[in-house]
């Protein structure tokens, strides 16, 4: 796993030629100690590419008991073409539809006997760099009724989370900035978090330098509405407090 401090970031994995099964233990020290780099590089990448699609089209597949796809639009087949099936034989759907569509299932079976309420969703990258958030619901009761699932692509308000993983905030961090995304002063977050002002201030400064904002619209610009982060670090100035804090 490519891992490192923020967070699990994807997956390695490596081959070699036939007659060299194994692998050295100096080459495993080598690959082992490239992980944190390759983490840290694909957390990176992710700043600096688009973190959401600028189309808004929803995309509607329903699907029988076998995966098989009974109705379809247009717009589902543009995103599944997006997503890719793979080179698997047999396949003729991306993998994170039939997983979403085999969670709706299991929502189901736990709830059966009642109304379906459960709601799978995932978020997952396209082929061409963009995310694509997909949501499933049986229409009906039962594991065998047939699976509804949506496409559209992820609204900025839905990147988010990701974005906050990617800026590497702590759980305290992601709660302050909750707040100053609610609006709320240095004293609000206080009272509301049951810490001091001062250390409302203490995260607001850190927050600030791992997402580079200059001030608290900066910050809410970058993580709920803009269409990507411009920068990887802030600059070495503390914005002003005056500005920043009120």
């Amino acid at each position: 796993m490519l891992s490192s401090s923020t967070g699990t970031w994807g997956a390695l994995t490596v081959f070699r030629e036939t007659g060299r099964p194994y692998f050295s233990p100096s080459e495993v020290r080598l690959v082992t100690s490239l992980t944190g780099l390759i983490s840290d590089g694909l957390r990176r990448s992710l700043l600096l590419d688009e973190a959401c699609a600028d189309r808004h089209d929803t995309g509607m597949l329903v699907l029988n008991p076998d995966d098989g796809v009974d109705l379809a639009n247009q717009v589902a087949g543009n995103w599944i073409d997006e997503l890719g099936i793979g080179t698997r034989a047999g396949t003729t759907l991306p993998l994170v539809i039939r997983a979403v569509a085999r969670q709706a299932r299991a929502i189901g079976g736990r709830e059966e006997g009642r109304v379906s309420t459960g709601l799978a969703r995932a978020r997952v990258r396209t082929k061409a760099g963009r995310w694509v958030i997909v949501r499933a619901s049986l229409l009906g009761e039962g594991t065998t009724a047939p699976v509804a699932v949506l496409l559209e692509a992820a609204r900025p308000a839905e990147m988010a989370p990701l974005l906050a993983d990617v800026y590497g905030l702590t759980p305290q961090e992601r709660r302050v900035t909750e707040c100053v995304a609610q609006g709320l002063s240095t004293k609000q977050i206080a009272n509301r978090l049951r810490m001091s002002a001062y250390t409302v201030q203490d995260h607001l400064k850190s927050i600030f330098s791992k997402t580079g904002a200059g001030t608290r619209g900066d910050l809410v610009a970058r993580l709920f509405f803009d269409q990507r982060a411009m920068r990887l670090t802030a600059q070495s100035a503390v914005p002003d407090e005056g500005a920043a804090y009120r």
